[in-house]
């Protein structure tokens, strides 16, 4: 755990990030997006959970949080306002840059706490490229497809429950930012039958006479008037504060383990690639 005042890599003065040099903490990189999430929740819920995650996590371990990489590839969402899409492949220019800067600086051991599955593919292309490049192994933690797999038996209805905009979101944004959940405007709602397809998911739908679903790219707004496909009635700040303690605790352990296994590995105590103000040797 670090000495210095805070784990936010962004409040820290560069003198403060040289000193944190030598000792080769891990970088945690929240990545996000700004996209719907139902007539209550906030169209920046992805980034907010991304960030409280990280946050909690780096202060229980040997990590640093640099800021959000806020906006992804959210084309699915886009005739709902307030989402902002960048294309795929600006994205991953983006997250490439930032970790292309961070491991000359020698800060090599990068966790991406990437908080929607839009940018999964994206995410570990880059990291793959960067793999091949620097040797370095990335890590990789997923907020809410982690609540997904680790609340399920606080439900009695899994499947009517879980969904975007419903749960375990609902619950989650409840015990984390309780003053944006505008419980007023809270709706259920699932995928609706469109132009000859019926979806169970956005991009999943029947096939008759099939025991395997098949694959279509739809639109949110083609399935879904209100965003939201299950029961976020169902929703509490005490289910919330289960999920984040299941979450984060995961996050922790994750990050501990990756710690240990990568501490002392030739490819994560390479020396900066650069000349550096303020940092007279190399780790």
């Amino acid at each position: 755990m670090s000495n210095q005042r805070t784990v936010e890599l962004g409040r820290l003065s560069w003198a403060e990030v040289a000193e944190e040099i030598p000792r080769r903490p891990i970088i945690l990189l929240p990545i996000g997006t700004v996209e719907q999430h139902g007539p209550h929740l906030p169209v920046n819920a992805d980034n907010m959970v991304a960030s409280y995650v990280a946050l909690q996590a780096a202060a229980r371990t040997n990590a640093l949080v640099a800021p959000n990489i806020n906006y992804g590839n959210s084309a699915v969402f886009a005739a709902f306002p307030g989402t902002i899409h960048v294309r795929p492949e600006t994205l991953a220019n983006v997250v490439r840059d930032v970790c292309q800067s961070l491991i000359a600086q020698g800060f090599r051991r990068i966790i991406f706490v990437d908080n929607h599955g839009g940018n999964e593919a994206v995410c570990e292309q880059v990291a793959r490229e960067l793999k091949d490049e620097h040797g370095i192994v990335i890590g990789n933690i997923y907020p809410w497809g982690l609540g997904y797999q680790l609340m399920r038996d606080t439900y009695d209805d899994v499947v009517a429950a879980y969904g975007h905009g419903a749960e375990p979101e609902t619950s989650a944004m409840l015990g984390m930012y309780p003053e944006d959940v505008v419980d007023a405007r809270r709706e259920s709602g699932t995928v609706q039958p469109f132009a000859g397809w019926n979806p169970s998911a956005y991009s999943i739908v029947e096939i008759p006479g099939q025991a395997a679903p098949g694959t279509v790219y739809l639109d949110s707004d083609e399935l879904t008037t209100n965003g939201v496909t299950g029961d976020g009635s169902v929703a509490t700040p005490e289910r919330g504060q289960v999920w984040i303690e299941r979450v984060v605790g995961f996050a922790v352990a994750f990050i501990d383990h990756y710690d240990t296994v990568t501490r002392d590995a030739a490819w994560a105590t390479k020396p900066p690639s650069r000349h550096l103000v303020g940092v007279k040797s190399a780790p």
